[in-house]
């Protein structure tokens, strides 16, 4: 009889080369983490921001688990760095929303995966039996990780 918490060997074969890959990624983006200078509560922040279009303050703190105030020195932080922007609601006025900047969003792209070139050829290395193939199951994957994402907003807002 097959233990039910064992993993289905397919499914570890994935992660496993999940994991791989993005140790392959990190090993070429190291210096970038390294030479960071932001604090981690500026980091967490630029990592919210970068899975919404737009926030509010009082979002980004419930979000974070902080206090409004913490929440508003860091987008501040943030902002003066050039990684973030304040803006008017356009559906009220009285509220102000925070997104990420293209300078703040290239840098979540960097950090996430060390700019998109080497990335894009091993994508380009790929045959292209292979290459259809991964597409098409990216797709369906990221159809039901959106799905399950709409489906626990608070789990997952703050996933990379």
């Amino acid at each position: 009889m097959n233990d039910p918490r064992a993993p289905n060997p397919d499914i570890a074969e994935a992660i496993a080369a999940q994991k791989q890959i993005y140790r392959a990624l990190l090993s070429t983006h190291m210096r970038e983490w390294i030479h960071l200078d932001l604090s981690m509560g500026q980091l967490k922040t630029l990592f919210v921001l970068a899975t919404r279009q737009a926030v509010n303050v009082s979002a980004l703190a419930d979000t974070l688990d902080i206090g409004k105030p913490a929440a508003s020195v860091l987008v501040d932080h943030l902002v003066q760095l050039g990684l973030a922007a304040r803006t008017e609601d356009a559906e009220d006025r009285r509220r102000t929303l925070v997104t990420l900047t293209p300078v703040g969003s290239d840098l979540i792209t960097r950090l996430r995966q060390g700019g998109p070139e080497r990335f894009v050829r091993w994508l380009d290395a790929l045959a292209p039996d292979d290459f259809a193939a991964l597409l098409r199951g990216l797709r369906a994957l990221a159809a039901i990780a959106e799905h399950d994402s709409a489906a626990t907003p608070d789990e997952s807002s703050v996933a990379c």
